[in-house]
């Protein structure tokens, strides 16, 4: 505490290396003669920046990583979830709470079994088809203690598509994860970083299409709930490398690069 605290009325407490541990409320009570003259609660959060987890497109499994602070408290709750606020897993005293999990991640999530005695709160997620932000939240007594969010996306290999010289049109083929965000926006571009598709809300945006591209180009009507990415392009005069990003509040969840050339024609870096 301060030295001149008197003097000058700051009774602030300055804590050392604070861990959730210390996550909990703290009451500053001043007396006299046994009597309570004034009194303060501070309630102390931990906040933990956002992370970025890359996975590669149809792994098996992929590990989203939480470490705190050893031996923690035997009373608090566990809780990850994903942006639709839908349950991922929970751990409550001492144990999985597979009930109150999400059907749709039934079977699919782990935790580590010691997790209060080593501070390890990482999920497991097998079969991984979501993309997107996942949160841990540490509950005690119904308050949050600490709060972890994490930014889960997909790397995507480069793919080649050939086509046949003066055909009418080409697909260039990119199957995501069934079960996209809403809110996502998709980007066709292309090597000279032009606009070739572009949907957004739900519906195509072809006034901010770049108008070399206007009128050829469809992409599927129910791309979110199939995530069918794929784009057709229709009397295609160009060749070289097609990028569809996915973004979700400006940040890239996947990319996938394709590179289209003419069947039986080599390969040429456009530098243009």
């Amino acid at each position: 505490m301060k030295k001149d605290l008197l003097r000058t009325g700051d009774l602030s407490l300055t804590l050392k290396y604070p861990s959730i541990r210390d996550a909990d409320t703290f009451t500053c009570r001043v007396y006299r003669e046994g009597r309570v003259l004034m009194g303060k609660e501070v309630k102390i959060n931990i906040t933990v920046p956002q992370e970025e987890v890359d996975m590669e497109s149809g792994v098996e499994s992929v590990q989203l990583p939480f470490i705190t602070v050893a031996d923690l408290p035997g009373d608090i709750t566990v809780e990850w979830m994903d942006w639709k606020n839908r349950k991922v897993h929970v751990y409550q005293d001492g144990s999985d709470r597979l009930k109150e999990q999400d059907k749709f991640y039934r079977n699919t999530t782990e935790m580590k079994k010691d997790l209060l005695r080593t501070g390890d709160l990482s999920l497991t997620l097998t079969r991984p088809t979501v993309i997107g932000t996942f949160t841990c939240r540490v509950y005690r007594e119904g308050r949050v203690l600490v709060e972890k969010p994490m930014w889960l996306r997909v790397r995507v290999p480069q793919e080649e598509v050939d086509m046949e010289s003066g055909v009418e049109s080409v697909q260039l083929p990119f199957i995501a994860t069934a079960d996209l965000p809403e809110d996502v926006t998709v980007d066709w571009m292309d090597w000279k970083n032009r606009k070739v598709h572009v949907y957004q809300d739900g519906s195509d945006r072809p006034e901010e299409q770049d108008e070399f591209y206007r009128n050829r180009t469809e992409m599927k009507k129910d791309l979110l709930r199939t995530g069918d990415l794929s784009l057709t392009l229709t009397r295609p005069t160009v060749i070289g490398t097609f990028t569809c990003r996915v973004s979700r509040e400006g940040r890239v969840l996947m990319e996938k690069p394709m590179w289209l050339r003419v069947r039986g024609q080599f390969k040429v870096f456009m530098l243009s």
